[in-house]
C-alpha cells in the first residue's frame, strides 16, 4: 500500500512539474519605437545608467532594421564619447548628446 501511495505521489509530482515548465515563458527583449524613444530622452537627460546603456547597445533588435540601425550609431557613438557614469548623470559627451538628439528627432520624423 504504502509503495502505491509513493508511486502516485511521484507521478503527481513530475506531471505538475511538466506542466508548470511548459506553462513558464522565457521572458524575451523586444523593444518597440516607443521604448527606443524613451531610451534616448533617458540619455539625453541624464537619467540612464550604464546597464541600461550596457543592455541597449549589447542586444540586437532582429525585429525592426531601422531600430537596429539606431542601435548600431550608438554603438559607433560610444566608441567616441561614452563616458560612463558622471556627477551630471550623463553617460556622453555634449558632442554625444547632440547626436542622440538627431537620432531621436530622426526616429520621431520616421514615426509621424
Amino acid at each position: 500500500m504504502e509503495f502505491l501511495i509513493l508511486i502516485v505521489l511521484s507521478t503527481v509530482i513530475l506531471a505538475s512539474v511538466i506542466v508548470v515548465l511548459s506553462l513558464v515563458k522565457t521572458p524575451h527583449y523586444r523593444l518597440d519605437a516607443l521604448s527606443v524613444e524613451n531610451f534616448l530622452l533617458l540619455v539625453i537627460n541624464g537619467q540612464a545608467t550604464e546597464n541600461d546603456w550596457s543592455v541597449f547597445t549589447s542586444v540586437p533588435i532582429r525585429h525592426n532594421p531601422e531600430l537596429e540601425a539606431i542601435r548600431l550609431r550608438c554603438v559607433e557613438l560610444e566608441e567616441h564619447y561614452y563616458l560612463g557614469q558622471t556627477r551630471s548623470g550623463h553617460l556622453l559627451s555634449q558632442a554625444g548628446i547632440q547626436v542622440i538628439e538627431q537620432l531621436l528627432q530622426e526616429l520621431r520624423e520616421k514615426k509621424a
